[in-house]
């Protein structure tokens, strides 16, 4: 068996309400509007990007599938999950704050934007999935009691999981910080001796697990949350994990946590993937105009979010004409662990069929 993927060509440069246009298209060509009916609690999962990013996907861009939503006369919010790392989306007041600033907001978009685990990411729900990692995860308690989910993804690198896509956004971006912790706690992170002591993990480790002596820093064991904010802002290569067992537990984690949100919500979630400002790593970063690693592709769309992330990596790399791990420089992480998992466990299928939909743009 297969999924249906569908696909439109779509650029940055394309503007803001076309590409709007063009995820509309996509909608109505892959008959989304079955997934959702009148008085659902409808999430429109999203990330609003870090304060100072400007490569996220912006709030104007999915304007056009909100108010197909309203149209169905469902009851949509914006949202999105406290970040485990320190910074402006780490509890629910900067987090407000950050979405409406970035224009998710219901002043923009017509629908509110709601932080589904509260206040400091501590309202969850525990959903029993029975995974090889997981006997059961913490989902964000709004998402865990909404009736359905418009998904919408970013494809970028990532530092732990190569691919950001679909899966990462349901499993990492709809957990709450207990179930964000299990899903790093894969990761048992290290200082190495070639350490410079410039002091960015210090200033930005949010357990404060990090000490730096004369020599070097060092991570305590014992505090470290296993966020991996030390990775992501050394310049200089030198925090280290046990690569390929601890992503693939990780990425397997992750792709139950996926599983999660979705449990009682089948045939009632649609995904989205954006192939336009393809970074080497996600909107968690704060840095304005982060460089691109291939050209502008499109949106990809299924009701399949395994499907639709293999799809999304395809076509990436039959651009780029590069693997995904040489593209972003994490060589030794291998994507396909969160697709082949998600499939063993029944998310989806890494095999489907692509269905490319025009847009013959009128004057």
């Amino acid at each position: 068996m297969s999924s249906k993927v569908y696909f439109i060509k779509a650029s940055v440069s394309d503007g803001e309400q076309l590409l709007s246009d063009k995820a509309v298209k996509l909608f109505n060509a892959a008959g989304f509007e079955n997934c959702f009916t009148e008085n659902d609690f409808t999430a429109v999962k999203v990330h609003v990007g870090e304060a100072g990013n400007t490569t996220y996907i912006k709030a104007p861009y999915i304007k056009g599938l909100v108010e197909k939503l309203l149209s169905l006369k469902t009851k949509p919010f914006l949202t999105d999950t406290n970040a485990l790392y320190s910074g402006l989306r780490h509890n629910a007041i900067d987090h407000h704050i950050t979405a409406a600033e970035h224009g998710f907001s219901l002043e923009t978009l017509g629908i509110p934007f709601i932080v589904p685990d509260g206040i400091n990411g501590t309202a969850e729900a525990a959903v029993q999935v029975n995974g090889q990692i997981n006997k059961e995860v913490f989902i964000a308690y709004g998402i865990a009691k909404c009736q359905s989910i418009l998904s919408i993804a970013h494809f970028t690198g990532h530092m732990a999981t190569c691919a950001a896509a679909t899966l990462k956004t349901l499993g990492m971006g709809c957990a709450s910080q207990k179930g964000k912790m299990l899903q790093h706690a894969a990761l048992t992170l290290t200082i190495g001796d070639n350490c410079k002591r410039c002091g960015e993990c210090f200033k930005h480790c949010p357990a404060d697990a990090i000490t730096i002596d004369d020599v070097k820093a060092h991570i305590n064991q014992e505090k470290c949350i296993s966020c991996a904010e030390c990775l992501a802002v050394c310049r200089f290569s030198v925090v280290q994990y046990n690569w390929g067992e601890e992503d693939e537990t990780l990425q397997k984690s992750m792709a139950e946590h996926a599983l999660g949100v979705l449990k009682g919500k089948t045939h009632k979630a649609s995904f989205f993937n954006y192939l336009i400002s393809i970074t080497k790593d996600c909107d968690c970063f704060d840095t304005p105009d982060m460089p691109t690693v291939v050209d502008d592709i499109g949106i990809v769309a299924s009701t399949d979010p395994v499907a639709v992330d293999k799809a999304a990596i395809d076509l990436v790399e039959e651009k780029a004409g590069k693997k995904l791990p040489q593209l972003v420089k994490y060589e030794k992480i291998k994507p396909q662990y969160q697709l082949e998992h998600a499939q063993r466990i029944g998310l989806g299928t890494i095999n489907y069929q692509l269905k490319e939909v025009k847009y013959k743009q009128t004057k």
